[in-house]
């Protein structure tokens, strides 16, 4: 008999419950829900499993249990929960994608000296199995890179502005109507939510955890209407794009909007969809897609993970690769309004970049720059303007879209070198 215990009843809990016939399947034994822990219990009244239903944790940490899904999120007092169950040998499973991104190196540790084990297959693009192919199939394989389309929400109102040409608030008021927003949509808007995930899957790519400063984060704030709409123009897509890398030991990486061009994987991910690319030289490239979010999705991706993790007993073996070192030129697009022209002119003439043309709309323009991928981060704050990276065969994009680009305007990135 396996004994079950689940902390937090809101949409994902409910479906861990409702997923444990599911359980019992897989592991061809008696599973019971010993005890259900939430905040507030007389929320719970009517609820068929109201009896098992408590809301003070001495009660429910007196049980005992086989396993522990966590489904209540955020940090405090949630850290404090899984740290008790670890230390005892219970097993973990959560979907708590801050509590592992902000936690997880000490709270994997802290399973690994009491011989069990932390799983948040479900803390990462809930709907994919990404985090347990990358464990489980790809246990040796050594990555280069890791990419994702991460948060539904965005992703969402990106779709939307670019598919029906409606204003960002108007998609963004949708998105929490349906439910793919909350009320305070600040960790989907702001990239926060994309942050912890590819924190949490470069972990598994490349064997070590990130430091918080290692990724960098910029969310949709400075992402104006007619930016989108000029991407458009040029056959573009704007996507939230989470991205990461290994140099010198150290993980490098982003949360950043990106346009990609229409031979990218990523264009064609629409609405809530969520995508992960993984690329290495054994690979080449390994697309997975599939839903991000939602009550089934998550629940039944948390029971396959304990699932998992009972029969796989490997640990991943992954190789950091030491590639030649090549600072790879990059394009990208700087959005300058009006306004902003004559004196974006006089700094992009000192910076070590290579502007090679303009794209006009009625509110400003757009320059494509070339530019080393090492100084992005410096033109960027040098030049204070919204600038956005450019992925997949831009020049092979603007042939498609006839507009052919003259020489270039200024000196090369060499001559600039």
């Amino acid at each position: 008999m396996i004994k079950v215990g689940v902390i937090g009843f809101g949409t994902v809990g409910q479906g861990v419950v409702e997923s444990l016939v599911q359980l019992e399947r897989g592991l061809r034994k008696e599973v019971t829900l010993e005890m259900l822990l939430v905040t507030n219990r007389r929320k719970h009244e009517h609820s068929e499993q109201y009896a098992l239903v408590t809301d003070d944790w001495k009660t429910f940490a007196a049980r005992h249990y086989d396993v522990v899904f966590e489904a209540a999120g955020g940090i405090e007092p949630v850290y404090d929960y899984v740290r008790f169950f670890l230390k005892k040998g219970v097993p973990v499973v959560t979907a708590n994608k801050k509590l592992v991104a902000e936690r997880g190196e000490e709270l994997e540790r802290l399973a690994a000296e009491n011989d069990t084990y932390l799983c948040y297959e479900a803390a990462v693009a809930g709907g994919i199995p990404i985090l347990n192919a990358i464990k489980g199939t790809l246990a040796t394989t050594s990555f280069t890179s890791v990419a994702g389309i991460l948060n539904g929400t965005t992703n969402y109102i990106l779709t939307g502005m670019i598919e029906q040409n409606r204003p960002f608030q108007d998609m963004l008021e949708e998105a929490q109507a349906k439910g793919y927003a909350e009320a305070d949509p600040t960790d989907d808007i702001e990239g926060y939510d994309a942050w912890y995930k590819i924190r949490i899957l470069a972990r598994l790519c490349f064997g070590i955890w990130s430091n918080r400063d290692d990724i960098s984060r910029s969310g949709l704030h400075d992402v104006l209407d007619w930016h989108v709409e000029l991407g458009q123009s040029l056959g573009l897509t704007l996507k939230l794009d989470g991205r990461a890398s290994v140099k010198n030991n150290t993980i490098i990486g982003s949360v950043a909007p990106a346009f990609f061009t229409n031979d990218h994987p990523f264009s064609t991910v629409y609405g809530v969809t969520n995508a992960v690319v993984l690329e290495g030289k054994a690979i080449e490239r390994l697309l997975f897609t599939g839903p991000g979010a939602g009550k089934e999705a998550t629940a039944n991706s948390m029971v396959e993970d304990y699932l998992f993790h009972e029969r796989y007993k490997g640990e991943r073996q992954p190789m950091l690769i030491k590639e030649k070192e090549q600072n790879r030129i990059a394009n990208v697009l700087v959005m300058v309004a009006a306004h902003e022209k004559k004196e974006a002119e006089k700094v992009v003439e000192h910076l070590p970049c290579q502007r090679i043309n303009t794209f006009a709309a009625d509110e400003g323009e757009a320059w494509w720059l070339k530019v080393y991928e090492d100084v992005i981060p410096f033109i960027s704050k040098q030049l204070g303007l919204s600038l956005y990276r450019v992925y997949g065969a831009f020049e092979k994009q603007l042939a498609t879209t006839n507009m052919h680009h003259p020489s270039s305007i200024g000196e090369t990135l060499e001559q600039k070198a």
